[in-house]
């Protein structure tokens, strides 16, 4: 059983995961609107907002899923 603050340190790195997924997402886009002058559909906007929720989802699934005691990839594998 894990203890309470290993319970939230891990929720933590997983909110930041989501969190750096969102900033990379908001910079390309600011990055093709603001420095390049491309303006992106509506349609291809909404695409890739479902992506970023996938992938939260997925991170914050993976999260809950080694908290309930499954056994999930630990994010920095140890090389021998």
């Amino acid at each position: 059983m894990m203890s309470l603050g290993s319970l939230l340190i891990g929720f933590l790195t997983a909110v930041l995961y989501c969190a750096i997924v969102i900033f990379i997402a908001w910079v390309v886009l600011w990055v093709l609107q603001s420095v390049f002058g491309i303006a992106i559909e509506g349609n291809v906007l909404r695409w890739g907002k479902i992506i970023v929720a996938l992938i939260c989802a997925i991170v914050l699934l993976t999260w809950l899923f080694a908290a309930l005691g499954g056994v999930a990839a630990p994010p920095f594998p140890r090389l021998r």
